[in-house]
């Protein structure tokens, strides 16, 4: 676990009071249940409500609800370092059966140092079946003092029993401009870039880490580039895949970077392409390359390369040779 982000009910209950009060309500009353799902569409600020929600029941001197932030378990909780609080993430696609049944066995022992256990699982809708199914089993006989938050921007993937079993706690949607603009003051970015780093990594300090690396800002002119060949000069895709764009998108992770962006400009680029009054939202000051890429492009083959782009983050996903998953896509892009 990372450190924890301090939100407070006060900051929460601007922008989503009735998730504040409800929250708010269960601690003063004592009847915290043992399982909620926070669902909705950023997934940072649901992770930053459950960790609040988890360090205000942690808190040795709370303010009413609102955690003091100095006691040892505040304390602990800020530098990662509170025992009886765990986060689990996906490995890779997805979140697998050994991940959930290891928490399990975590949670099994009673709490290292007290009576309360709180757990939150990010991208909850990525559970296996496996792991889903291991995880319902713990929520039919949770023990005393067990919480888990369940986090993800698609609720409707998680299995129906689960829904069932956890209280629906639905957020409303986030200002993403607010935090466009809080990125392009902290890192003097332009607004284009901010919010395509919103769109591509998952937290927003990753987001903001990647505004400062000039590395990203190369991967933006590279998608362009690549959409250029693909638009003007397809025969020379795998040209261009050896000589550029997998000089820069050197690994794994990289790569899938990458990907995301095309998927990204991808999808502009269908919006686009069906809706006449349509305005791209990312890759903003390319609109004669919107135009040029969906001239003579039927939307069956805008669709046919988004899915060629997710099966070649699946390959990624699966362990395939990076060289070998972006030169397969090549092949699929100028076939399709």
């Amino acid at each position: 676990m990372g450190t924890v982000t301090n939100m407070s009910f006060q900051e929460l209950s601007k922008s989503q009071t009735v998730i504040a009060k409800v929250i708010e309500n269960s601690i003063v009353a004592q009847k915290v249940g043992h399982a909620y799902i926070f669902s909705g569409d950023y997934e940072p600020y649901l992770i930053e409500t459950a960790q609040l929600f988890a360090k205000s029941l942690f808190c040795e001197s709370p303010d009413g609800v609102e955690p003091c932030g100095n006691c040892r378990n505040c304390r602990r909780m800020d530098s990662g370092n509170l025992v009886d609080y765990m986060e689990v993430e996906p490995d890779g696609a997805s979140i697998k059966k050994e991940q959930v049944q290891q928490l399990l066995s975590d949670l099994s022992l009673r709490g290292a140092e007290g009576d309360r256990q709180v757990y939150v699982i990010h991208q909850a809708h990525k559970m296996t079946p496996q792991a889903a199914n291991s995880l319902l089993k713990f929520f039919e006989e949770p023990g005393v003092g067990k919480l888990a938050i369940l986090v993800t921007t698609q609720p409707q993937l998680l299995l129906p029993t689960i829904r069932s079993r956890a209280q629906h706690l639905v957020f409303r949607p986030i200002d993403r401009e607010r935090l466009v603009e809080t990125l392009v003051a902290d890192v003097q970015c332009t607004s284009d870039l901010a919010r395509l780093a919103l769109e591509t990594y998952p937290k927003f300090e990753d987001a903001r880490e990647a505004l400062h690396n000039d590395w990203f800002v190369q991967a933006y002119g590279l998608v362009v580039q690549l959409v250029e060949v693909l638009t003007k000069r397809p025969q020379e895709l795998l040209l261009f895949a050896q000589e550029k764009w997998l000089g820069h998108f050197k690994g794994r992770n990289e790569l899938r970077v990458g990907l995301e962006l095309f998927g990204n400009w991808l999808e502009q680029a269908l919006h686009f392409k069906v809706r006449t009054d349509y305005v791209p939202e990312l890759f903003t000051k390319e609109q004669a390359l919107y135009t040029a890429f969906v001239k003579n492009r039927p939307v069956h083959k805008i669709v046919h390369a988004i899915e060629s782009v997710h099966e070649a983050i699946r390959r990624l996903e699966a362990n395939v040779n990076p060289q070998l998953t972006f030169e397969r896509l090549t092949f699929d892009l100028q076939k399709g």
